[in-house]
């Protein structure tokens, strides 16, 4: 039964800690999006990859603050 659980369980968690942990490299909340990943596991992955993309655009965009 235990065994049953873990297999039908894993998939469930997987793409929310990948989310998660995307969100993490990237100075954002794990959690936060964790949560998103939970409620919309699949978009959350494409929400994630395009908001990552978007801050090392306009990283690369920004001239570096001379002092």
């Amino acid at each position: 039964m235990v065994e049953v659980l873990i297999v039908l369980l894993s998939p469930l968690l997987f793409l929310p800690a990948l989310t998660g942990y995307m969100a993490r490299g990237n100075g954002r909340s794990f959690w936060r999006w964790f949560a998103i990943g939970i409620c919309l596991p699949y978009v959350s992955l494409i929400i994630i990859t395009i908001v990552v993309y978007r801050d090392q655009r306009r990283a690369q965009r920004t001239p570096p603050k001379t002092l």
